[in-house]
C-alpha cells in the first residue's frame, strides 16, 4: 500500500498535515507573491496573505495559468502536452496542475527541466511502481526527494557532476546535500552557469538580447530556461554548434515530427536520437553513428559522445596541442628518474620481507647491473599482496662496491653469484629457497599489481609446472608473450609488438619458456633440474640461458607444460642486443641438449611473426566459426559458446574461437563483447571481418584440427574462405551446429499469443531453410538440438544427424517454501519478436488476476543482459515488475530463487534453451500451449486460464515438488547426452588423425 493514493491534490498553507506530499504539490506563498504579484493585485485588488494567496491561486490563478512554485511549470506543461491544452480549453480541466494529479504524474513530465520516462530508462535500478511502494507519487517525487542527492540524471540539459564542477571553479557557494537540481531551480545567481555541454548559457544571452529583457521581467528564470518554454521553439539556437535550420532542412522526417508537435525542435531530435544515428548537427559536421542495441541511449553515451567531443575541442576547451609520442630512450629515462626518487624513500622507510615460519613465495632475483633498477623490482614485489615472500638476490662477486641492500630493506638474502654466470647463480640461490614456488625475475622489471595472483592461480592445473608472463616494454607494448624455440634452435617470442592485452595475446596457452623477464615456477620442479649439460653452461645470451632453463624445466616431467598467462603482467627493462653471429653460434646447443622436446616445433624461425604455433602436443586444436548473433539469440548463442570453450578446455583441447562481426582486422576491444570475459581463459578469442579470418587461416597453415561452425547462415558467410583455403585446413574434422536454425526462429517469432493462431507461410519458411542448410555438405558432421529438429531436416534433405542437445548443469535451488516470485527469460529482448508479445500480454492479461487472487504479493523479475531496453523498461512500468537491474543477477540466480518460470510455447523444432536451464535449478514452468514437457504445465493462451494454472501451481507444493524434479531429471541426462556426443565426435576425428599419421 502506497503513501501517495490521498495526497494527489494541492497543499498549501493551514491544510491538514499529510503522511508525504510531492514538493511539486506543495503551494510557495512567497515564490507565487514574489512571480505574480502584478497580476494577483489586478485581479484581487490587493496581496492576501499565505492562506488567501493559496485560495487564490486554486479559484483563478491556477486558470490563468500560473504554476504554485517552481517545481510545477504550468505554462511549459500545457505547451508540451498540447491534449491538455486542448482539454482545458474545452472545460474538462481547469488546469494543467489538475490534469497532472489525476493522470499526468503517472508518466507525463512537469518540469522543462526533468523527463519522466528518461528518469526510468537512466535508472533502470528504477520503475514506477517501486518509487510508488516507497512512498513516492511518481519519478519526479522521488527525484526531488532522494535521486538527486544520489546524483541521478533524467535529462541530457543537466549533468550534476558538470554543474558541480561549475559551483568550485566560480568558488559559489550551496549546501552539497540539497542537490544539484534544486539549487539550479532555487537559485538566482548562478542562471548563466553550464548545466550540461548541450547547452551554452553565455553564448545564448549574448546572442539573444530578446531573452535577457524577458529573464530581467521575471517571465523565464534563466537561459535554459527560455531556451526550453519560450513560444518560438525552433527561432533559437543552443550553441553555435548546432544549426536548427540546416538541420530540419536536412531531415524532412524531423520537420513532420515538429508540425505534429510530436518533437519540441529539432535540436530536441538530435540529442534524443540523430546523434546516435549519425546524423549532422551543422554543415561541415559528419558524425559517427553509435550501436545502442536496438535500445535508449545510457547516460555515457549521452555524456560522452562524438558531438560532446566537437563542442569540447571547438569551443570551451581550446584545441589541444598534438604531443608526440614519447620514445623509448625518454620513457627509459623517465624510468632511471624514478627509480633515483626511490632511494631517499626506502632509506626512511626500508622495505619489509621478514617472514616467520614457510613463506608463501620466494623470489630469486638476478644481479643488478644498476642498483636503483633493483629497488624498483623490490618495490613492486613488496606492492604484490601475495602474503609472506621470501627474496633471494644474486650479487656479482666482481663488482667494486658491494650492495647496500640492508639499508633499503629488511629480511633480503644475498646470494654471491661468484664465477660461472647466471644459471650458476641461480643453482646456488635454489639450495636456499623455502616456499612451494619459486619466482625467478630479473632486476629491473616490475609486476604489476595482481600480477602474482593471477599466475599462482595458474597451478590449480596440475600439469602446469611454470607460467611465463605478458613481458611489456616501457611503451607498454609487448616484448613478449611466451616464447617458443624452434627445430634449430632458434627462439622467437609470440606477440612482440602488439598491443598490451590484444586479441593476439590476451589468452592463456602453452609455450616452451621465456628469454627473459620473469618465470614462476613449482620448487620441488626447479630442483630436479639438473647441472647445466656440457654445452649449456656456455650459453651467454641471456635469452638462450633463459630458454635453456624453461627447457630444462619441461624435461624434468613428461607431459608438464608451461603456460602462458596474459594477466601474470610485469614491464622489463630494454633488452641489449645480441649478435646474430652468436645467437648462430648458441642455437645447436638449445637443438642438442633439447632435441626430444623440440621434435613438435617449426623447424625455423617464421617469417610472420603473428603466427601463434600450437603444436598438436598440446592438445587437439580446434577453431569455432560463429556469427555476432541477433538481439533473439544473443543469450543462447553466448551460453552454447561458453560451453563449447568449457568443454574444450576439460579434455585438453586448444580452443579458438573467431567471430564474425564486421569490425576492423586487429582490433582489440576490451569489454566490448562478453564473451572475452566468459570464456575460459585457456581459449583464444578474436572478433573481425572475413578478411581477418583469411588472414589468421593463412598464418595457422595446417594449425586446427576441427573446424566446430556454429550455424547454417555462419557456414554460408565463410564457406568461400574455407574453400579456396582448404590446402591450409584439415581434411576432415568439420562439424556444423545446427542447434540453432534461424528459419526456425523466424518461423517462431511469426506467432502471436493468442489462441487461433495465424497459419504460417510454409513455401517461405521452406524456401529459407534450403537457403541455410545449402552448404551442410562441406561438413563431415552435423549436430542438432532435438529429435524434432532432425526430423525436419531430414525432410529438407540432410542426413546423418546427431542430437547433441546443451550442456545443463545441475545446480539445486533453494526448497520450495524459500523461493518467491515469477522469473521470465527477457535475454536482450530489444527487437519485436514472440517472446516479447507474450512478455506483453501476460503483464497486461496475467498478471493482474494473479496478484488478484494471491494471499501475498508476486513479482516478475525479467532475466536479461542489458538494462537499455525501451522495450524492456516500459514492462517495468507495470505494477509488480521488477526493475531491470533486479533482473541482471542472472537466469541461474533467479533459477535458484524464484518458484515459477514463466515462457511462452515452443513450436516443433524449436526450444527455448532458458527453460531448460533453469530446469537445472529445479524450477518448474508454466509454458503456453499445447505441448507439454518434463518439469512443465502447459496450459492455453487465455488469460484467464494461464492465471489458474500459476496461482494452482504457486501454492500446491506436492506437484510443484514434482515437476520440479522432472526438471532436473531431464537436465542431467540432456548433459550426459551432450558430453557423450561430444566425446564420440572427438574421439572419431582422433582415430582418423592418428591413421594418417
Amino acid at each position: 500500500m502506497t503513501l501517495t493514493v490521498d495526497i494527489l491534490t494541492a497543499f498549501g498553507p493551514g491544510d491538514e498535515p499529510r503522511a508525504h506530499t510531492p514538493l511539486w504539490a506543495v503551494f510557495d506563498p512567497d515564490w507565487y507573491r514574489a512571480r505574480y504579484r502584478d497580476a494577483v493585485i489586478e485581479m484581487a485588488g490587493s496581496l492576501p496573505d499565505d492562506r488567501g494567496l493559496y485560495e487564490f491561486w486554486l479559484h483563478n490563478g491556477a486558470r490563468y495559468a500560473h504554476s504554485p512554485n517552481r517545481y510545477f511549470d504550468e505554462i511549459w506543461y500545457r505547451r508540451a502536452h498540447f491534449d491538455v491544452e486542448n482539454g482545458i480549453r474545452m472545460g474538462v480541466f481547469d488546469s494543467g496542475f489538475q490534469h497532472y494529479c489525476e493522470t499526468g504524474h503517472r508518466g507525463r513530465s512537469c518540469h522543462w527541466l526533468f523527463s519522466e520516462s528518461d528518469y526510468f530508462s537512466l535508472n533502470p535500478d528504477l520503475t514506477p511502481s517501486m518509487v510508488r511502494d516507497m512512498g513516492f507519487a511518481n519519478g519526479f517525487d522521488h527525484y526531488l526527494n532522494l535521486g538527486q542527492t544520489e546524483r541521478r540524471v533524467s535529462s541530457a540539459f543537466f549533468s550534476p557532476d558538470i554543474m558541480r564542477r561549475e559551483l568550485q571553479q566560480r568558488r559559489l557557494g550551496g549546501d552539497l546535500a540539497e542537490g544539484e537540481f534544486t539549487r539550479f531551480i532555487l537559485s538566482r545567481d548562478i542562471g548563466t552557469i553550464r548545466t550540461s555541454w548541450y547547452f551554452d548559457p553565455v553564448w545564448y544571452l549574448e546572442t539573444y538580447q530578446d531573452a535577457v529583457a524577458q529573464i530581467e521581467r521575471g517571465e523565464y528564470a534563466s537561459a535554459l530556461h527560455h531556451y526550453l518554454s519560450n513560444d518560438n521553439p525552433t527561432g533559437y539556437l543552443p550553441h553555435p554548434y548546432f544549426d536548427e535550420a540546416y538541420y530540419l532542412g536536412r531531415y524532412d522526417d524531423v520537420a513532420g515530427q515538429i508540425a505534429n508537435r510530436v518533437l519540441r525542435n529539432g535540436y530536441e531530435h538530435f540529442v534524443r536520437f540523430g546523434l546516435f544515428e549519425g546524423r549532422s548537427p551543422a554543415p561541415g559536421v559528419e558524425l559517427p553513428p553509435y550501436a545502442l542495441a536496438g535500445g535508449p541511449p545510457d547516460w555515457q553515451s549521452i555524456s560522452s559522445n562524438a558531438f560532446i567531443d566537437h563542442i569540447r575541442r571547438e569551443g570551451e576547451e581550446a584545441e589541444t596541442l598534438t604531443i608526440a609520442p614519447p620514445s623509448l630512450g625518454q620513457l627509459a629515462h623517465l624510468q632511471a628518474l624514478r627509480a633515483e626518487t626511490l632511494l631517499p624513500l626506502l632509506a626512511r622507510s626500508p622495505l619489509d620481507f621478514r617472514y616467520i615460519g614457510q613463506p608463501e613465495l620466494s623470489v630469486i632475483v638476478t644481479a643488478p647491473a644498476i642498483f636503483p633498477d633493483l629497488l624498483q623490482t623490490l618495490v613492486s614485489l613488496h606492492e604484490s599482496g601475495v602474503g609472506d615472500m621470501q627474496v633471494i638476490v644474486l650479487d656479482d662477486a666482481g663488482r667494486d662496491n658491494p650492495m647496500p641492500i640492508e639499508r633499503y630493506s629488511y629480511g633480503v638474502e644475498v646470494v654471491p653469484q661468484l664465477e660461472g654466470g647466471l644459471q650458476q647463480g641461480w643453482l646456488r640461490a635454489v639450495a636456499q629457497v623455502a616456499a612451494p614456488r619459486v619466482l625467478m625475475i630479473e632486476a629491473g622489471a616490475c609486476l604489476f599489481l595482481g600480477a602474482l595472483s593471477d599466475a599462482v592461480h595458474a597451478f590449480a592445473e596440475q600439469d602446469v609446472i611454470a607460467v611465463a608472463p605478458q613481458a611489456l616494454g616501457f611503451d607498454l607494448r609487448v616484448m613478449e608473450a611466451g616464447l617458443t624455440v624452434a627445430r634449430d634452435g632458434a627462439c622467437f617470442p609470440a606477440g612482440a609488438g602488439a598491443a598490451a592485452f590484444s586479441e593476439s595475446v590476451n589468452f592463456a596457452r602453452a609455450c616452451d619458456g621465456v628469454s627473459g623477464g620473469a618465470i614462476l615456477c613449482r620448487t620441488d620442479t626447479l630442483r630436479l633440474v639438473p647441472v647445466p649439460a656440457h654445452g649449456v653452461e656456455t650459453l651467454r645470451a641471456r635469452q638462450h640461458i633463459w630458454a635453456a632453463l624453461s627447457l630444462a624445466l619441461r624435461k624434468t616431467q613428461r607431459g608438464a607444460r608451461m603456460l602462458y598467462v596474459p594477466g601474470f603482467v610485469l614491464r622489463v627493462p630494454d633488452r641489449e642486443p645480441v649478435s646474430e653471429a652468436l645467437l648462430r653460434q648458441e642455437m645447436p646447443v638449445l637443438r642438442q641438449s633439447f632435441s626430444d622436446l623440440l621434435r613438435g616445433n617449426p623447424p625455423h624461425r617464421p617469417s610472420d611473426a603473428a603466427a601463434i604455433h600450437r603444436p598438436v602436443r598440446w592438445g587437439r586444436r580446434v577453431l569455432v566459426l560463429g556469427r555476432k548473433p541477433d538481439a533473439a539469440a544473443r543469450g543462447e548463442e553466448i551460453d552454447r559458446v561458453m560451453a563449447l570453450g568449457r568443454y574444450f578446455v576439460e579434455q585438453g583441447m586448444q580452443a579458438s574461437f573467431f567471430l564474425l562481426d564486421g569490425g576492423q582486422e586487429g582490433e582489440s576491444r576490451p569489454g566490448a563483447d562478453p564473451l572475452r570475459t566468459l570464456l575460459p581463459e585457456l581459449c583464444e578469442y578474436r572478433r573481425g571481418t572475413k578478411a581477418a579470418l583469411e588472414t589468421l587461416i593463412g598464418q595457422r597453415r595446417r594449425g586446427f584440427d576441427v573446424i566446430w561452425i556454429m550455424g547454417g547462415n555462419t557456414l554460408n558467410a565463410v564457406f568461400p574462405i574455407l574453400h579456396d583455403h582448404a590446402a591450409s585446413l584439415p581434411d576432415e574434422g568439420f562439424i556444423l551446429d545446427l542447434r540453432r536454425i534461424e528459419a526456425l526462429q523466424r518461423r517462431q517469432d511469426a506467432q502471436a499469443p493468442t489462441i487461433n493462431q495465424p497459419p504460417v507461410d510454409e513455401k517461405t519458411f521452406d524456401d529459407a531453410l534450403a537457403a541455410e542448410i545449402a552448404n551442410a555438405w562441406f561438413c563431415q558432421d552435423l549436430v542438432v538440438q532435438n529429435a524434432a529438429q532432425a526430423e525436419i531436416l531430414e525432410k529438407a534433405g540432410l542426413n546423418g544427424l546427431r542430437i547433441l542437445g546443451d550442456d545443463l548443469p545441475v545446480n539445486q535451488g533453494a526448497p520450495y517454501e524459500q523461493r518467491h516470485d515469477l522469473v521470465f527469460a527477457a535475454g536482450p529482448a530489444t527487437q519485436p519478436g514472440y517472446s516479447l508479445k507474450f512478455l506483453k500480454w501476460f503483464v497486461r492479461d496475467v498478471m493482474s488476476r494473479v496478484n488478484a487472487r494471491m494471499p501475498q504479493r508476486v513479482r516478475l523479475f525479467l532475466a536479461c543482459d542489458d538494462t537499455r531496453s525501451r522495450e524492456l523498461s516500459m514492462i517495468t512500468h507495470h505494477q509488480n515488475v521488477a526493475s531491470l537491474v533486479e533482473g541482471q543477477v542472472g537466469l541461474a540466480n533467479l533459477s535458484a530463487t524464484c518458484r515459477l518460470m514463466i515462457a511462452p510455447d515452443e513450436r516443433p523444432g524449436f526450444v527455448s534453451l532458458a527453460r531448460q536451464q533453469a530446469g537445472g535449478a529445479g524450477l518448474p514452468v508454466v509454458i503456453g500451449g499445447e505441448h507439454g514437457f518434463p518439469g512443465a504445465r502447459a496450459v492455453t493462451l487465455d488469460p484467464g486460464q494461464f492465471a489458474e494454472a500459476i496461482i494452482s501451481l504457486y501454492q500446491d507444493q506436492e506437484t510443484w515438488q514434482r515437476l520440479s524434479d522432472e526438471a532436473m531429471q531431464q537436465a542431467r541426462a540432456m548433459s550426459q547426452t551432450y558430453r557423450e556426443t561430444l566425446a564420440g565426435l572427438l574421439g572419431q576425428s582422433m582415430v582418423k588423425e592418428e591413421m594418417r599419421d
